[in-house]
């Protein structure tokens, strides 16, 4: 596999045009996920995937930007399920100031390293990237503040804990070739890195009406149509408690049922409508008290059977 390959990114632009926007000063893009990093990696986001930092400037005079990074509760917000960045010069651009000319856009590049730990594979992060005026003569008092969604490597078999006061291995799921009308399971271990203990509660976070899904989503994969279909082994219907003493685990388990053949609302013959799909799910872990976290769910449907004559 190329090594391009190894980092998946989804751009997710907010606004009309998909720019970040304060007065003059625009940016794009606003808001964009990392996933699959490995621990130990440097990655060059431009030169893996042709993304970068654009700001355009269409006041009539020059103007120079100061980049910065940072935690989000320092600056921004972030989405649910994600913790913060713990450091947020991880993150670096290639330059600390751009200067664009007047009706012009300048760009800079976005490197990403996580330290190699094995601690931090398995990690939900959000990092603000700050674009702000230059203090000074000539400054401009205008800020955009740019989300970036970073996804480590989901790993199985870690020694190391995963970091964080609610730790989750692996943090992604994957049911691939499943066949529609049949039973599969996974298993995921909840780690609880608090110092007291906390009752653990899951739930979609796609049945949550107000979640943006899109901001989400991995590209090619649709919401699961129903989140009913992924559910708790050993609970009845969708929710599950699960109590954890501190330093303590417990197994999660899921149970994939995608519905197998039957009528539509139509009446018409529904056996392969399942087949060949890419769906996703996300899995909210929610304590009782503080941030929750969740587990990203991937579903691949195997190729269904031929139509014949008179389907």
């Amino acid at each position: 596999m190329r090594e391009r390959a190894m980092l998946a990114l989804s751009l997710f632009f907010l606004g009309w045009h998909g720019w970040g926007q304060a007065a003059s000063l625009r940016v794009a893009p606003a808001r964009f996920i990392v996933h699959n990093m490995e621990p130990g990696r440097l990655y060059d986001v431009y030169k893996e995937t042709g993304l970068r930092l654009t700001i355009y400037n269409d006041d009539d005079t020059s103007r120079t930007w100061v980049l910065s990074t940072h935690r989000p509760s320092e600056r921004g917000r972030w989405e649910t399920g994600y913790a913060e960045i713990p450091d947020p010069g991880w993150c670096w651009f290639d330059k600390s100031e751009v200067t664009v000319a007047a009706k012009s856009a300048g760009h800079a590049h976005l490197y990403l390293k996580i330290p190699k730990e094995e601690k931090y594979f398995n990690q939900h992060w959000v990092v603000t990237l700050g674009v702000g005026g230059k203090p000074g003569r000539g400054g401009i008092s205008l800020a955009v503040d740019v989300r970036v969604q970073i996804e480590t490597k989901s790993k199985a078999d870690t020694k190391a804990k995963p970091d964080g006061a609610l730790g989750l291995k692996p943090s992604m799921v994957r049911f691939e070739d499943a066949t529609p009308g049949e039973n599969v399971e996974a298993r995921v271990v909840l780690y609880n890195n608090d110092d007291t203990t906390h009752t653990y509660t899951t739930a979609s976070l796609f049945e949550n009406a107000e979640i943006e899904r899109k901001a989400y989503l991995t590209h090619s994969y649709e919401a699961i149509p129903d989140p009913a279909w992924i559910g708790m082994t050993g609970s009845v219907g969708r929710e599950k408690k699960v109590r954890i003493e501190p330093g303590g685990s417990a197994v999660l388990g899921l149970r994939l049922q995608v519905p197998g053949a039957g009528p539509d609302p139509t009446g018409a013959r529904s056996a392969r409508v399942h087949f060949g799909k890419k769906w996703e799910d996300i899995l909210l872990i929610q304590p009782d008290k503080g941030l929750p976290g969740f587990v990203r769910v991937q579903v691949q449907t195997r190729d269904g059977p031929k139509a014949g004559v008179g389907d």
